[in-house]
């Protein structure tokens, strides 16, 4: 029964109650068998006029409206997909008008960049069997091609890639495609693709949302990947509107990339910057679909020491984004603020850091922070976040958050709240991953020294990249695995353990200079080399007082000086700075940390790591380490933050 649309204009409801009935999926079904050379003008407007129509529409119905098509037909494509096109020879090669239509269909049923989001589980769940459909024909496909791909058989994979790239667009859906294990088979596809630009961009488009940092270094082709999508953004940019959309998904797909470094460092290499920077600089682009990701991607990019230094030097571009920190639109002034606070005021912040932790090192008194806590996360996870908000604020903590003080802070605000804020929880997600804002979130609280929880916020997450790293030596909070309940109340464990231990660490700072006022100016001990009748000669180097100007030869002497050649595996090859981090890891975490470096050592089947080379190694390194906030007092760390 045709639905009553009084408010929408007649054509369109016409249009919408033509396509939901079963007239639609008929002539699609003869147009596919037949492959005519050219459509009826009933096939014309059933099949091309009246997706157009719906398409066009933009009004406050179109979600609804899309929504019942998807009712209408997902199931029906389904079957369509799986009885017609079993991957295996003979292929039918497609025509101009099949593709035409199948074009329409997929645009109308699919296209989630139009901002036809799904809003019912009905649609996920059907949408997830087709994922599972193309993934059974695009195997069958590629077992029955194993060098070359059947030309016949390209359209069809351009057009199953799309949808899966569509699919990609939608977080439950995207996750679902990561549980498919498509990685491998998406790669033999490209392979075997004869170089077809089209399957080459869907894939790498697909892989940009589902590939791990493991997945990115098995394949080792960060440089093509970086190449395919340079090609192509700078393709449509210079093919004009028609091509916009293209240009839209390119860029928001590469935005998602830039959280592995090999992508990062290949756009550089190859000045992939400067189609960006068109993107930004020049009028004619949408501000939030093409302006938007751009600035994301050169954000990502500043990363790099030597490109933000290149970035900075750009005068046009960083007037251009001053004049964006006071945009209308909230979304450009967070990232342009972000990128002004990445190239100018991080340096100064540092600096700043450096001589809070000097003049706090005579005082032992801790001040009280404004914020108990301050919660970074992506918007996508705002619904567990608020959720766990309401709990905390319950108990009686205060809490910064984002969207409750000022919805949508600058990066300025956002570096005070974690100056300010005694503890940071990472709510880690695939979305906070690719967010190169919360990586600088993330990346302050650490260089701030902010006691961090990393809490996870969707099942099965694992942290690699980036986030990685920085959450190594940390406990999770797991909430989908422990569910909400017990993760809260392993959370408020977690608040009151940090709590207790800095307690204890500053009743012991207050004994110490009670009982040795002088110690503050104590003689900074030598290195001394010792030799051992019964071994080889040790080359031991004279290292500096402060672990930060340490070589990789200075690390390796300091091993070799206090017998700890069990952790050479491991410990070698860094530097100064490397080894401060390990320490730091260790001492934020300690019985996880010894268990890591243990296993990594049994790895490495050259010896084994004791407790006690383990806490001689802490105990032996903690007077180089620079003095901040939860250190005891250090002779050697006043002269190493004065320098």
């Amino acid at each position: 029964m045709a639905q009553v649309y009084t408010d929408l204009p007649d054509d369109l409801a016409r249009a919408v109650d033509q396509i939901c009935s079963p007239l639609y999926a008929q002539m699609f079904e003869k147009i596919a068998k037949e492959q005519p050379n050219s459509l009826s003008n009933e096939e014309h407007i059933m099949l091309k006029y009246y997706p157009n129509c719906v398409l066009r529409y933009e009004g406050n119905r179109r979600l609804e409206i899309i929504e019942r098509i998807r009712r209408t037909h997902l199931k029906w494509f389904d079957r369509w997909l799986s009885e017609q096109n079993t991957g295996l020879p003979p292929y039918i090669e497609w025509n101009s008008i099949m593709s035409e239509i199948m074009l329409h269909a997929t645009n109308i049923l699919f296209r989630i960049d139009l901002g036809n989001v799904i809003t019912s589980n009905e649609t996920h769940n059907e949408c997830q069997q087709i994922a599972d459909t193309i993934k059974h024909i695009l195997l069958s496909i590629s077992k029955a091609n194993p060098i070359n791909i059947d030309r016949a058989a390209v359209p069809l994979i351009q057009d199953l890639l799309l949808i899966l790239f569509y699919f990609t667009l939608d977080n439950k859906l995207a996750i679902y495609l990561k549980s498919l294990e498509l990685v491998d088979l998406i790669n033999i596809l490209i392979q075997t693709s004869n170089n077809d630009d089209e399957i080459h961009l869907q894939a790498y488009r697909i892989l940009a949302v589902i590939m791990t940092e493991t997945d990115i270094k098995q394949l080792q082709n960060s440089s093509r990947i970086a190449t395919v999508f340079i090609t192509f953004i700078r393709e449509t940019i210079d093919s004009g509107i028609s091509y916009e959309a293209r240009l839209h998904n390119s860029l928001r797909s590469l935005k998602v990339l830039t959280q592995h470094d090999q992508i990062r460092e290949e756009l550089i290499k190859q000045e992939g910057h400067s189609l960006f920077l068109r993107c930004i600089l020049e009028d004619k682009f949408h501000p939030l679909k093409a302006k938007l990701p751009a600035l994301e991607i050169l954000l990502a990019l500043t990363f790099n020491k030597d490109f933000a230094g290149k970035l900075k030097d750009n005068t046009t571009f960083v007037n251009h984004i001053r004049t964006l920190t006071s945009s209308s639109q909230q979304e450009l002034q967070l990232v342009a603020t972000a990128l002004i606070w990445k190239l100018e005021k991080e340096s100064e912040t540092t600096a700043k850091i450096v001589q809070q932790q000097i003049s706090s090192m005579s005082s032992t008194t801790i001040v009280k922070k404004q914020y108990d806590i301050m919660i970074s996360y992506s918007h996508n996870d705002k619904e567990l976040c608020h959720r766990i908000l309401n709990f905390l604020e319950k108990d009686q903590l205060r809490v910064w958050i984002d969207s409750r003080l000022m919805h949508g802070a600058t990066f300025d605000a956002m570096a005070k709240a974690i100056e300010n804020a005694e503890f940071v929880l990472i709510c880690m997600s695939d979305a906070y991953k690719q967010s190169p804002f919360c990586e600088m979130e993330a990346s302050y609280a650490i260089k701030r020294r902010c006691h961090i929880i990393p809490l996870v916020m969707t099942a099965n997450y694992k942290a690699d990249g980036w986030l990685g790293v920085l959450t190594s030596a940390l406990i999770y909070v797991d909430f989908p695995k422990l569910g909400f309940d017990k993760a809260y109340q392993e959370l408020k464990r977690q608040i009151e353990l940090y709590r207790m231990n800095d307690s204890n660490s500053r009743l012991v700072n207050q004994e110490q200079v009670h009982h040795n006022p002088s110690s503050i100016v104590d003689v900074i001990p030598k290195p001394v080399v010792t030799v051992d009748n019964k071994k080889e000669p040790r080359p031991v180097v004279t290292y500096p007082h402060c672990i930060d100007l340490w070589a990789k030869d200075h690390v390796k002497s300091f091993l070799l000086d206090k017998e700890l050649d069990a952790l050479l595996p491991v410990l070698e090859g860094m530097n100064g700075k490397l080894l401060n981090e390990a320490y730091s890891m260790c001492q934020a975490n300690k019985q996880g940390m010894f268990l890591s470096l243990k296993e990594d050592v049994n790895k490495s089947q050259r010896t084994t790591l004791t407790l006690k080379d383990y806490l001689t190694f802490l105990d032996e390194i903690k007077i180089y380490i620079p003095l901040t906030q939860n250190n005891s007092l250090n002779t050697t760390s006043t002269v190493c933050n004065l320098m």
